[in-house]
């Protein structure tokens, strides 16, 4: 008795891209991603914990927070002088939690987050 194998291949495979539901996507990422800055802020005083969240003084940061949305990028981040001294830390003052870990929340939240990747 013989066994005999034979395959028949698939046919060809194609990825149709969907502006409408990647627009829907990104905006989904940037709401999530903005409440996730936005609702991790806590009150000052005392300071941020090294790593935490910046804590709120007066609101400005927290008032300034914004995203932008096109139809293949989500951006989010502050406009206040002193964001990028807490996103990268100074020499008297280790960084905060901020845009960047804002998006990574975002990503996670919007259930694609292993399928993409963000980058600066």
């Amino acid at each position: 008795m013989n066994i005999q194998f034979s395959f028949v291949p698939w046919r060809p495979f194609y990825a149709r891209k969907n502006d409408a539901e990647i627009k829907s996507w990104l905006q989904r990422v940037a709401k999530a991603s903005e409440a996730a800055f936005k609702g991790g802020m806590g009150n000052y005083p005392p300071a941020s914990a090294p790593g935490a969240w910046p804590n709120i003084r007066t609101g400005n940061l927290r008032g300034s927070i914004r995203t932008v949305v096109t139809n293949d990028s989500m951006t989010i981040g502050s406009n206040m002088h002193y964001s990028r001294w807490l996103r990268e830390g100074t020499s008297k003052m280790v960084r905060r939690k901020m845009s960047d870990n804002a998006l990574k929340a975002g990503m996670s939240a919007g259930r694609l987050g292993h399928w993409v990747e963000w980058s600066r």
